[in-house]
């Protein structure tokens, strides 16, 4: 990786007070974030092997803290961590992909069991008083998943994002640059550097928007969050399910699944909160009645479904002639919601929104 720091004095932005570098590796970059005064530097690194070696370089830098865990999106995963040859820093939770084509002799030589952490998790807990602006990522491909575990950093402290990123995903099925950069889009982050090498990869550099109020835990937390559907209907839309999510009621359908036994759609949050309230603005120019069976059901996985609202045939609401259903909840810990008719029908709606404050 080029250097954050570098990017930083160029574009005369502030200095970072406070760094978390994931995939940290040996720690190579601590002389530099030690040369700038940094008030705290956390690296985090799962290879035990590595992780020692980071340990003798950091730990005697004062303010200067090595961590070892295997950031994601959610706590408590058990799974799979391939390492490389090559002091194992090509290593992945994801198997090898397109970076088998662009370097033939890049193998895997073991693989570790381990636990997975969110750096939300990691940093409250273990750096409740320390403030952190640039987040540094090296990490074959989880740079996604990491950013999706840090939705609290990523409101509240973080103001510079530094990035390997790819044009296509190197690893079979890890994140590619535009994912990413859509992604910290919705925090008002912005591109603001990004080098490219001739195998498509390099790294980016996003800041703040400075300009802009900073995004608010009170604000509706599916907005322009990813949405799926059960199927496509004759009337569905390019993205269909996006449009229960994207801002506008018209009275109108957002989304509209096919006719069937038990259709349903669902946001992801893209982390989990403690949630306190579903709307869903129901369209009102036709066909009202077919939410009579409508049911709400939470999930932190996609996986185990909890229902939490059966409207169980009642008569059906309405949306923006102001009477859309308002569902209220106790601090139910959810990534995922879920809408889903208990009938065969079709089902459309016109909006949904989801409050509820961030679960640390």
């Amino acid at each position: 990786m080029s250097h954050p720091l570098k990017i930083i004095e160029i574009l005369g932005l502030p200095k970072p007070e406070g760094i978390i570098h994931v995939g940290a590796h040996f720690g190579q970059e601590a002389p530099a974030y030690q040369a700038i005064g940094t008030q705290c530097c956390v690296y985090i690194e799962p290879i035990p092997t590595a992780f020692e070696k980071l340990k003798c370089n950091v730990e005697k830098i004062p303010n200067h803290f090595p961590i070892q865990a295997l950031c994601s999106d959610l706590d408590g995963q058990k799974v799979t961590f391939n390492v490389s040859a090559g002091d194992g820093q090509s290593s992945s939770v994801f198997p090898l992909g397109n970076i088998k084509r662009l370097y033939p002799r890049m193998r895997y030589i073991d693989e570790l069991k381990l636990e997975t952490r969110s750096l939300d998790r990691i940093i409250t807990s273990e750096f409740p008083s320390h403030n952190f602006d640039l987040l540094v990522m090296d990490t074959q491909g989880s740079e996604l998943n990491i950013l999706k575990g840090s939705n609290g950093l990523l409101t509240t402290q973080l103001k510079y994002i530094y990035s390997e990123v790819s044009t296509e995903p190197l690893y079979q099925g890890s994140c590619n640059f535009e994912e990413i950069t859509a992604f910290l889009k919705l925090y008002g982050f912005r591109l603001k550097n990004a080098v490219f090498g001739p195998k498509n990869w390099g790294d980016a550099f996003y800041a703040k928007n400075f300009s802009s109020q900073f995004p608010t835990l009170q604000d509706n937390l599916a907005l322009h969050k990813p949405a799926l559907q059960s199927s496509l209907s004759r009337w569905s839309k390019p993205d269909d399910a996006q449009g229960a999510v994207n801002g506008t009621k018209t009275g109108k359908y957002g989304f509209c699944t096919k006719r069937e036994a038990n259709p349903w759609w669902q946001v992801d949050l893209l982390s989990i909160y403690k949630l306190t309230e579903v709307r869903i603005y129901n369209r009102i120019d036709q066909y009202r009645e077919r939410v009579r069976t409508l049911k709400i059901l939470v999930s932190s996985d996609a996986i185990r479904w909890e229902q939490i609202y059966d409207h169980d045939g009642r008569e059906p609401f309405g949306g923006i002639d102001t009477s859309p259903l308002v569902v209220r909840i106790d601090l139910k810990a959810a990534k995922y919601v879920r809408l889903q008719l208990n009938e065969i029908n079709c089902l459309h709606l016109d909006e949904v929104e989801v409050y509820g404050s961030f679960a640390v």
